[in-house]
C-alpha cells in the first residue's frame, strides 16, 4: 500500500499476511516483520525475555529506515507494541493494541490457551469458532506442510508466554509513561484474554480510547 508507514506486530498464532492488512494496506504502507522463532524465522536461542523482543524490533524499525511508524500490535504483538511504546516514545507515531496480552487483571482468568486442541483453541479466539476463517486459520488436522512451523511458533509463544506475570505487573504499573495516541480495540466476549484486561490499558494509557 501507500501512505504513512504502519508496522503490524502479530500475535503468537497468526504470523502470515491475513485480509486484514490487504485493508489496513488502502490508507498505509504495512509492513508485517515476523518475532524470532515464528514461522521460518531464526533467533529464538538468543530470546529470553519481552525487553529482548522490543529490542529486536528496534533493530527492524532501524533496518527499515521507519523513524517512527503508527503500530499496531494484536494479542502477543499488542504486548510488544505497549512496550516498545513506553520504552521508546519517540519510536511510535499511533499506538492500536488489538486484544492485547501484557496487563495484570487479578482475580480475571485467562483462556488455557497452550492445553488447547484445535476446537478448544477456536473456541477460545473466535465470536463464531466454526466460520470458514477459523476453520482455515487453526484447522482439525493442518497441512503437512504446515505441522513444522506450527510447532515450532508454540515452542516461541511458550518462551514468551508461558509465565510472564512478573512483567505483566511491570507493565501495568508502568502504561502511564505511554505518549501515543492510543486506541484500545477489544472483542467483547473475547475468551481468551477477556474484556477487563482491554480496560486496564484504557484506564492505564493516558487519554486512551477503547472500543
Amino acid at each position: 500500500g501507500e501512505g504513512r508507514p504502519l508496522v503490524y506486530l502479530h500475535g503468537a498464532g497468526t504470523f502470515w499476511w491475513l485480509p486484514i492488512h490487504d485493508l489496513l494496506a488502502r490508507r498505509h504502507h504495512v509492513y508485517l516483520p515476523v518475532h524470532p522463532g515464528f514461522g521460518a524465522t531464526e533467533g529464538l536461542e538468543e530470546m529470553e525475555s519481552i525487553e529482548d523482543v522490543v529490542f529486536h524490533t528496534l533493530d527492524v524499525l532501524d533496518a527499515l529506515a521507519l523513524e517512527c511508524p503508527d503500530v499496531v500490535g494484536l494479542s502477543f504483538g499488542g504486548w510488544v507494541a505497549a512496550e516498545l511504546a513506553l520504552r521508546h516514545p519517540a519510536r511510535v507515531n499511533r499506538l492500536v493494541l488489538v486484544d492485547a496480552a501484557g496487563t495484570r487483571v487479578p482475580g480475571v482468568p485467562k483462556g488455557e490457551f497452550f492445553m488447547a486442541g484445535p476446537a478448544k483453541a477456536r473456541e477460545l479466539i473466535f465470536h463464531e469458532p466454526t466460520s470458514p476463517l477459523a476453520m482455515s486459520l487453526i484447522p482439525d488436522v493442518p497441512p503437512p506442510e504446515r505441522v513444522e512451523t506450527i510447532l515450532r511458533s508454540r515452542e516461541a509463544a511458550a518462551r514468551y508466554l508461558w509465565n510472564p506475570h512478573v512483567q505483566y505487573r511491570k507493565l501495568t504499573s508502568r502504561l502511564w509513561r505511554i505518549k501515543a495516541p492510543t486506541l484500545v480495540v477489544w472483542g467483547e466476549g473475547d475468551r481468551l484474554i477477556p474484556l477487563p484486561y482491554g480496560e486496564a490499558y484504557a484506564r492505564g494509557i493516558p487519554g486512551a480510547k477503547l472500543v
